[in-house]
């Protein structure tokens, strides 16, 4: 399962799974070899960079006017136009001469679906590593560059379970938020178009969300000190993760991840920007397994 779906990838034998259950969440990825397909769409925004590339965005209708029937396609330069029909639930794409199929997997699974979902109204995504470590869900929360992948790729080789390298949908069902585990790949240097390595233990259904960290980079001889947050800071590590911008969506998102703040514990996490201490920062965090641990 991929961000809570399976893709069924009909034209690319070297990306064909066989699924061991029948799902409604299957998303059929294929082929388009007609240019023609791209001329109904008249609203094209700028070029814009996007993972070391250069990509544009277009829509039948402004993107403002998304709802769950919105159909709209990216396009990255050189390499592939992917568009998202929602009455069929697919994905059609068009290769152009820089085309692979591991390009093709790392533009759905990474930008492309995390982005439907998110006009579709389906997921909130977050940018944002997540583990399960002894039986509790952490997230870790931090600008870019501020130890995420590397604290989640350190808890990943301590023995945790996988829930997200980068882009993570959350869903809220009545009171209650759950993380939907984003993909079996986890890249802790981040090499552009490219997923990562296979990671085995890898969570299959949704997740609570028990704890947040907001990780602050300090000097390599720093303490490491964990603190609890209170009030509207808690909102900070859901604000500074943003995955995808639409300024459209702005006090929506608010209300959603105001309300998920105040449902979870938010603690800060010092870590000394010196890799040997790793371990150190790790067994810190391990010490709030325990929810009855106070700090």
């Amino acid at each position: 399962m991929v961000h809570g779906h399976l893709f069924h990838f009909l034209d690319e034998l070297e990306l064909q799974e066989k699924f061991a259950s029948v799902s409604e969440n299957i998303i059929d990825v294929k082929e388009h070899t007609d240019p023609a397909l791209l001329h109904e769409y008249n609203t094209v925004l700028p070029w814009v960079s996007l993972s070391g590339q250069q990509g544009r965005y277009f829509a039948k209708s402004a993107f403002e006017k998304a709802d769950q029937n919105f159909s709209w396609g990216l396009e990255i330069k050189d390499q592939l136009t992917l568009v998202w029909k929602p009455k069929t639930r697919s994905i059609l794409y068009v290769k152009q001469k820089n085309y692979s199929p591991k390009k093709l997997r790392f533009w759905i699974f990474h930008t492309f679906f995390p982005m439907a979902m998110e006009l579709n109204q389906t997921y909130h995504f977050l940018h944002i590593g997540a583990v399960k470590l002894q039986g509790r869900t952490f997230f870790f929360s931090a600008p870019s560059f501020g130890g995420k992948s590397t604290l989640t790729d350190y808890c990943i080789q301590q023995g945790a379970t996988l829930i997200s390298d980068d882009a993570l949908a959350i869903d809220k069902k009545g009171e209650k938020y759950y993380a939907i585990p984003a993909y079996p790949y986890h890249r802790p240097y981040r090499e552009p178009e490219t997923l990562g390595y296979p990671v085995e233990k890898f969570a299959k259904n949704a997740q609570s969300i028990d704890v947040v960290l907001l990780l602050q980079k300090a000097s390599p001889d720093a303490k490491v000190i964990i603190e609890e947050v209170k009030g509207i800071e808690k909102f900070k590590a859901f604000h500074q993760s943003i995955f995808i911008e639409f300024p459209f969506r702005k006090q929506e998102r608010f209300a959603f991840f105001g309300k998920l703040a105040q449902s979870v514990p938010v603690y800060t996490i010092t870590i000394p920007w010196d890799l040997k201490r790793l371990d150190e920062v790790y067994q810190a965090i391990a010490g709030l397994t325990n929810p009855k641990n106070n700090r």
